[in-house]
């Protein structure tokens, strides 16, 4: 699974350095007598800490995140706090809480959030000093504020722009389901032109387990999933998200029959690998191979309607499109065989 820049930025050694910082700041602030602002330290201290045991743990990842946030709240209104008290050490962090409001809070909030903490921290300086300092200390802060919103502007542009071009999903290595109908075009148009087979898979958590789920677990699995998928299909496969809890999965140079095989060697190791609160997961799938006349459409189609056919009959199974020209004895031994696996393992399915 990748990391998303903020479980890198707590796992890096300079947050893990800060945090300490903080621990230390706040016990020398408490020996010198300044309660009020030690226990303050201190709550940014703990949350600093709790944000990196958390991140320990994927399936915690985006709980991290919001404690990150309170985290970067917490320490404008500790500087806020310390400019107010005339504590001349504060006036450096003006230079830094802007930019991790940036970061951990999305453009439009970020926004009112550091023009009220800079309209404090401006009246702030203002009582602070000699007057010619007062305004240096205000020139510089706004001209450091001007230049991190440019950045910070500059940034979202580019992320706008390449939003478009983005392919994959950073935690579950899928390709996003924009580029599908090209994607699908191409393969189509290869096999028509090279002569060989290709075939779609539509594969989803079965609705039985996933009522069992909460949103994150949800998540969570579908997480589990693309890094099974990820590591099992071979280089020249595609996968793409579709909807919540499925897959769609492309096959070149295979026939419908050897798709059935691959589905099948999925669901079992799904089923073996994958589990919440003791319970593991199954998934269905559906199969639609490449016929004369098919586009991007027809082929999804009738993956996914297969897909929900083999839901509705029965969970944890794989099914062939009705309308294709395969060997249905072939299907059957197949699932046959693979039952008789999922029984051999003693597992629990939910």
């Amino acid at each position: 699974m990748s990391q998303t820049d903020h479980h890198l930025l707590i796992q890096s050694k300079p947050y893990l350095v800060s945090t300490l910082s903080a621990g230390i700041l706040s016990v020398t602030i408490l020996l010198q007598g300044a309660f009020l602002l030690a226990l303050l330290l201190g709550a940014l201290c703990c949350l600093l800490a709790i944000n990196w045991f958390k991140s320990k743990d994927h399936k915690q990842v985006e709980e991290s995140f919001i404690w990150f946030k309170y985290s970067s709240s917490a320490l404008a209104l500790i500087a806020l706090f310390g400019l107010l008290q005339g504590i001349g050490l504060f006036k450096t962090w003006l230079y830094f809480v802007p930019l991790l409001i940036f970061f951990f809070y999305e453009f439009k909030p970020a926004l009112w959030l550091v023009g009220g903490f800079s309209l404090v921290a401006l009246i702030a300086l203002d009582q602070t000093g000699n007057i010619f300092e007062n305004i240096q200390s205000s020139l510089s802060y706004l001209l450091f504020l001007g230049m991190s919103c440019s950045l910070v502007y500059l940034r979202e542009l580019r992320r706008k722009q390449l939003k478009p071009l983005r392919r994959t999903d950073n935690l579950t290595k899928a390709a996003t389901r924009e580029h599908l109908d090209d994607d699908l075009r191409k393969e189509i148009q290869r096999s028509e032109r090279e002569g060989c087979e290709l075939a779609t898979v539509a594969m989803g958590i079965d609705p039985f387990c996933l009522s069992k789920l909460s949103s994150k677990e949800q998540d969570m699995v579908i997480i589990d999933i693309g890094k099974l998928l990820h590591n099992n299909l071979r280089l020249f496969d595609s996968y793409y998200l579709w909807e919540q809890g499925e897959f769609l999965i492309v096959l070149p140079h295979t026939s419908s029959i050897q798709a059935v095989k691959i589905a099948n060697a999925l669901r079992i190791q799904v089923r073996k690998s994958i589990s919440v609160n003791n319970e593991n997961i199954t998934i269905s799938a559906g199969i639609s191979g490449l016929n004369i006349g098919d586009d991007s459409k027809t082929l999804t189609f009738r993956a996914t309607q297969a897909l929900k056919e083999s839901q509705q009959k029965n969970s944890n199974r794989t099914l062939l499109y009705r309308d294709e020209a395969t060997d249905e004895d072939a299907l059957e031994s197949e699932q046959t065989k693979n039952s008789a696996i999922d029984n051999e393992t003693g597992i629990k399915p939910c």
